[in-house]
């Protein structure tokens, strides 16, 4: 398998578990973009630039935290406020933040969402 339908592949799988999490009670929904594409599914339209500066802002952060403090590559961020936060992730070439209500454990999102098994 070459390095093209590997990526597709990986794409494939994390957009199938995205469609999983999606459906879940308390996530409030999602940003995934690439060089090529964003998509996106909120609960609330009206919140969807907010979202997506929070989404940019918590990765470009993270990866800059990283680098100052030398922690290697940036592979996940967690910012959360009162009521909701944030999981934001970056896979292969894909940045994925997933929003969701304070009290939904981001570590079992993001092992669903790195799986790689179809149900």
């Amino acid at each position: 398998m070459n390095t093209k339908d590997k990526t597709e592949e990986l794409l494939a799988n994390l957009r199938f578990n995205l469609e999983n999490i999606r459906g879940e009670e308390g996530i409030i929904g999602y940003i995934l973009r690439n060089l090529k594409f964003a998509s996106v599914d909120i609960n609330d339209p009206t919140k969807i630039i907010d979202y997506a500066i929070l989404s940019a802002e918590s990765l470009e952060t993270g990866e800059v935290l990283s680098e100052i403090f030398q922690l290697g590559s940036m592979n996940s961020v967690v910012v959360e406020g009162n009521n909701v936060k944030v999981l934001s992730l970056v896979i292969g070439d894909q940045r994925l933040s997933i929003f969701m209500d304070k009290k939904i454990d981001h570590n079992k999102i993001s092992k669903e969402l790195c799986s790689t098994k179809h149900i």
